[in-house]
């Protein structure tokens, strides 16, 4: 679109919820000279009068979001700055007001806000086209979260294309990394940097994915005699005696990692081959165990992938198999609730000050530090 166009359509769409107001009008709409900014709108009121600084763009993303707020430091001091683009995705969204810059889409969202003037104009729900990205790729989905997965289990390091496709955790081709790597630098949640790749997010991205994530791909429901730990060391002997991989997982890991979490209901991982019905019977017939759809004190989670069991741990006496801190993490948030809370938990006392001394140490680096 001709850069003459997007500004009217800024103009066109700002127009239209300013003077949907009541005793709000648009007076003028000028393109200064200035190149800091595209419109000039002066908006009054019967007791106030407002001018907007607009910037037009085709595109924004969190990438460039930051850069462009500080594009409006040369604007007049009482004007309201807003980006205007024909899709502004959530987190632009939230950028810009963390710098308090407003913004406004072609759908008709927007955010205007000015606390010198006790102003605010919110408008959000509509939808709009799609932000096209054709060049990256979705970070969440089943390969792609093995990346991610990677990168935030070691936050403060630096990797190289190669070395995470080739990373035992991860094995994917090195052309989805860099699909990957453009779409974690483009939302601002990584850095690139000497060729090789930084986090500079970690805890907005952690937040992120936990967001998508979608959970164990089946749940098979079971009764146990007894209660919930014995149900897991059933389970886990089963898993033993048909080599099979597992890992106590959800609220059965939580309470391995913080304690203070309490449960009535085991979950545990187990890899694809043990949901062979034959192998199922076993479990049921020789270990005590009963399919049921209600009331069940054990789930059998399916994994979506081969990677909820990439930095498992053995804990206790029995070394049974636990899901990391992360995995247990996503696992908890997904579930809602009680699970979010649980979540906390762990994010307090297994994540969260590797994450930030993540964001200390890219702080530093892009203050000019070592």
């Amino acid at each position: 679109m001709p850069k003459w166009e997007l500004e009217r359509e800024a103009e066109n769409v700002l127009r239209g919820i300013l003077d949907g107001l009541a005793d709000v009008h648009v007076k003028s709409c000028v393109r200064p000279t200035d190149a800091a900014i595209d419109l000039a709108m002066e908006v009054v009121s019967s007791s106030a009068r407002f001018q907007f600084a607009v910037q037009a763009k085709s595109r924004v993303t969190p990438q460039t979001a930051l850069s462009l707020c500080h594009q409006f430091k040369g604007s007049p001091k009482r004007a309201i700055p807003v980006i205007f683009a024909p899709t502004i995705s959530p987190r632009v969204a939230e950028i810009l007001r963390d710098q308090g810059v407003g913004y406004a889409d072609r759908a008709g969202n927007c955010w205007l806000h000015s606390p010198l003037d006790h102003l605010l104009i919110e408008r959000q729900g509509f939808r709009g086209e799609r932000q096209a990205t054709p060049a990256a790729a979705d970070p969440f989905s089943t390969k792609s979260s093995r990346i991610v997965r990677a990168l935030l289990s070691q936050p403060q390091k630096g990797w190289r294309v190669r070395e995470l496709a080739d990373d035992s955790q991860v094995r994917v081709s090195a052309g989805l990394v860099v699909k990957v790597k453009r779409a974690l630098v483009e939302e601002g949640y990584a850095v690139e940097r000497e060729r090789r790749l930084y986090l500079h997010e970690p805890i907005e991205l952690l937040k992120a994915w936990s967001q998508e994530y979608s959970g164990p791909m089946a749940v098979t429901r079971l009764y146990f005699r007894r209660d919930a730990a014995a149900a897991e060391q059933a389970v886990s002997q089963w898993c033993r005696a048909n080599s099979l991989q597992y890992a106590l997982a959800g609220f059965s890991a939580a309470w391995r990692l913080a304690p203070e979490v309490r449960y009535s209901v085991a979950a545990v991982y187990v890899e694809d081959a043990g949901f062979d019905p034959r192998l199922v019977a076993q479990l049921t017939a020789a270990y005590g165990g009963k399919l049921v759809d209600t009331g069940p004190n054990l789930l059998l989670w399916r994994p979506f992938d081969q990677s909820v069991f990439a930095g498992a741990v053995k804990v206790g006496e029995s070394e049974q198999q636990v899901t990391s801190a992360l995995q247990t993490y996503l696992d908890l948030h997904y579930q809602g609730g009680r699970g979010e809370d649980a979540a906390k938990a762990v994010l307090e006392k297994h994540l969260d000050r590797e994450l930030r001394a993540a964001v200390k140490q890219e702080g530093s680096r892009s203050n000019g530090g070592v």
